[in-house]
């Protein structure tokens, strides 16, 4: 078996299926976020926008990306000398 190979659910290329395949990222949880957000603006008694929360949102995304980048890289580094292996 080649372990070497991304999961099929680590299609970089395919971003519709892996929004779909990972519940993180779904409407229901955003929702959640948002709710979170307006609440959390209430008790600061500051106002709720959707660029504030948009802003929050994109600053959680780096934040999965740079380490989604860390782990890739890492797993090139590891990976990068080894041949296909024969199934």
């Amino acid at each position: 078996m080649d372990t070497n190979r991304f999961k099929a659910s680590h299609d970089f290329s395919n971003l519709q299926k892996n929004l779909h395949n990972n519940p993180g990222y779904s409407i229901e949880s955003y929702s959640q976020q948002v709710k979170d957000y307006i609440n959390d603006m209430k008790s600061r008694n500051q106002e709720a926008t959707k660029h504030g929360f948009m802003s929050q949102a994109q600053k959680s995304a780096k934040e999965v990306w740079t380490e989604i980048q860390e782990i890739a890289s890492e797993a090139w580094e590891k990976n990068k000398n080894h041949s296909d292996e024969k199934k």
